[in-house]
């Protein structure tokens, strides 16, 4: 869940559609992500403020579809999450052992599905960290 901020707000004003924007903010409890997530798959090149959030949406979203402790997902400088597949080694202090990381741009392109896991410039090691492709897309 993203909470709505006032400069995230004002930022995604013109970017999507006004009626999207403001059913997302009606309910008591407002959560942006869809809406953020629709942003990325308009706009490649997002403002600062709303890459970031995009990015924090994004990383939570897969926490709550995919959360456990065998991969750790990162996305510098913005974010990270851990995810789970199966069994596999629980990381509990250090660097865990397998690990996905890649820069806001990538990851953004992968969870609206515009670039292919296979296709990305992204960093894995960790004999499962290739499981991270059947995750996308998220939107």
């Amino acid at each position: 869940m993203f909470k709505p901020t006032p400069a995230v707000v004002a930022a995604l004003r013109g970017l999507v559609p006004d009626d999207d924007l403001d059913a997302a903010l009606a309910p008591s409890r407002p959560d942006l992500t869809d809406v953020l997530l629709q942003a990325a798959a308009r706009h490649r090149d997002l403002p600062r403020t709303l890459e970031a959030a995009a990015v924090r949406a994004a990383c939570a979203r897969l926490g709550e579809r995919h959360g456990g402790h065998t991969i750790e997902v990162r996305v510098p400088p913005y974010a990270a999450t851990q995810l789970g597949f199966g069994t596999g080694p629980r990381h509990t202090r250090g660097t865990p052992p397998n690990v996905v990381e890649m820069d806001a741009t990538t990851f953004l392109d992968l969870a609206t599905g515009r670039v292919y896991f296979a296709d990305a410039d992204v960093r894995a090691s960790g004999a499962q960290a290739g499981d991270v492709a059947r995750v996308f897309p998220l939107a």
